[in-house]
């Protein structure tokens, strides 16, 4: 089949074949006859012809030639040639508008290109970047997840070291307060809530006068911390907390190195060793006396005995029912009844039993003070403390000194011994006498208690006995006139009394201390208050078989 690539082979076919066709359809019509007329068909169809010729040529040079060369350059464009190209104007009509459009199309196809290339490049040059970035920030983020690791465990350990100074401060038997300048509570631990009773979450913050009531009158004093920059202490402060006299130091020194001015409270319980200092002090002053009444006992006791000897010398010698003495007065003419009758008339008898009772009494106190300078002569036996509790107890209900007092008012024992089988190695009779000296004590002050303050309906004395530690506990408290301070410091001392002259010798408590801490290795204690009663407190090491 015949095919026409070009616009132009198909319009010069075309006319050509209109010529041929009307040329045939003139020869097969028969009527045709006239050749002048047939000659002048072909004069027009040659005229025609090349009138289409010459319009062909026409159309060619200004129309099909530049789209021709107009599809060229497409086609080169389209292959992948030089993008630089561009189509050649040839005439200044139509085409011609039609090229600079298209080369205008390709500049702006050129200049979107070079764009998309440029835009290639800094997407690249992005991604490279990006790539970098990404690369860094990796190593960044590991980096910082160490970090991060780091920083956690160190907070971890910092909040593990945190708890562990706060269970520390905590823990301490000794109260810690942490102040700043305008004394607010910064810090607070738990012995400073047992002791004040004010819960940390309302201590922290407040004032520590208002959260700590036993600092309220040393507020002064702790000022001067941060005017002279020294820590101050103050010794032996005495407070009654939780109805009991308690001696505590105080001690407050300046932060250092803080960003504001800071000061940490100390406050210790200092009641034990207060009360181990008074007992130190009690064993040495009855150590000290034992010293002296081991010179003094021997030199007394034998005037005394001989004053005692030689009264009952008197009293033998004026007797009317000894025959020697009647023998004698017979000889010397004296009646001895009338001799008796007048010694009784001018009291002599009853001089001469004084005297006897005041050298048997002077001889007591002389016993009592070699207390203090000898070792008990009967040895260590097992001692069933309660059987000693009990029979104290007798001797006190029936004694006859004290019924006196017992008539005036009610007087009851509470007996609560949760031990009943502990055993000590001890003396019965000493013990017995420790107790039955803090009875009759307990009995005297209550009487005083009654007579002075009167503001009680009976006289209450406990007595009570248990084990702890391997120790055998005896506490007897009563409900008496108590103690002052001062008064309790010396109540061991030697000699120390607070009864009427001739109601006592000051030696009671004395003996009995050394008895329990010298002969039975043991502990004596006092807690009193004046108008609350006292409590004394006993403690002996439980016998231990061999």
């Amino acid at each position: 089949m015949l095919q026409f690539r070009s616009l132009s082979q198909r319009l010069f076919f075309g006319y050509a074949a209109a010529t041929l066709a009307l040329i045939g359809f003139l020869v097969l019509f028969d009527e045709v006859t006239d050749f002048s007329l047939l000659t002048r068909l072909m004069v027009s169809l040659t005229l025609i012809s090349l009138v289409f010729l010459i319009l062909h040529l026409f159309f060619y040079r200004y129309v099909l030639r530049p789209l021709k060369h107009l599809m060229q350059i497409t086609q080169k464009l389209a292959d992948g040639g030089n993008s630089l190209i561009r189509a050649e104007k040839m005439q200044n009509d139509e085409v011609g508008d039609l090229v600079d459009a298209f080369n205008e199309m390709l500049d702006q196809i050129q200049l979107r290109k070079e764009m998309i290339v440029s835009e290639r490049d800094r997407v690249a040059i992005a991604l490279e970047q990006a790539d970098d970035y990404a690369n860094v920030t990796l190593a960044t983020n590991k980096q910082l997840e160490i970090e991060v690791q780091v920083r956690k465990r160190i907070e971890a350990k910092l909040t593990e070291f945190q708890q562990f100074l706060t269970s520390i401060i905590d823990s301490m038997p000794s109260v810690l307060i942490t102040i700043d300048q305008q004394f607010n509570v910064t810090q607070w631990n738990c012995e400073a809530s047992d002791l004040s009773g004010t819960d940390s979450t309302k201590a922290i913050g407040s004032k520590v006068q208002d959260a700590f009531p036993m600092i309220a009158q040393h507020i002064e004093w702790i000022e001067q911390v941060w005017h002279q920059n020294v820590s101050r202490t103050l010794h032996n402060i005495e407070q009654t907390v939780h109805h009991q006299i308690r001696h505590f130091d105080i001690i407050v020194y300046p932060l250092k190195d803080t960003d504001a001015p800071s000061a940490v409270i100390r406050i210790d319980d200092i009641t034990d060793k207060f009360l181990m200092e008074e007992a130190i002090i009690q064993s040495e002053k009855v150590m000290s006396l034992g010293g002296m009444a081991a010179g003094m006992a021997h030199e007394i006791n034998n005037p005394i005995s001989a004053i005692v000897q030689n009264v009952q010398n008197i009293k033998r010698r004026i007797a009317p029912d000894l025959a020697i003495n009647q023998l004698q007065a017979e000889k010397s003419g004296i009646e001895l009844d009338h001799l008796n009758h007048y010694l009784t008339e001018r009291k002599i008898h009853a001089f001469l039993d004084n005297i006897s009772q005041s050298g048997i009494r002077a001889s007591n106190l002389v016993t009592n003070m070699l207390q203090f300078s000898r070792e008990s002569g009967v040895n260590m036996q097992p001692c069933l403390i309660v059987d000693v509790l009990e029979k104290a107890i007798n001797i006190a209900i029936t004694d006859d000194r004290l019924s006196d007092f017992k008539d005036n008012f009610d007087l009851n024992f509470d007996q609560d011994f949760a031990a009943p089988q502990a055993l000590v190695a001890g003396v019965f009779s000493e013990l017995e006498q420790v107790l039955l000296n803090l009875i009759k004590n307990a009995v005297f002050a209550i009487k005083e208690r009654m007579l002075s303050l009167n503001d009680i309906d009976e006289g209450i004395i406990h007595i009570h006995q248990y084990v702890l530690d391997n120790q055998c506990i005896i506490s007897v408290v009563d409900n008496g006139i108590g103690m002052s301070a001062q008064t309790r410091k010396k109540i061991f001392e030697p000699f120390f009394t607070t009864k009427e002259v001739g109601a006592g010798t000051g030696l009671g408590l004395s003996v009995s201390y050394f008895i329990v801490c010298s002969h039975h290795n043991g502990q004596m204690q006092v807690e009193s208050e004046f108008g609350h009663g006292c409590r004394f407190e006993i403690t002996l090491p439980l016998y231990i078989e061999a």
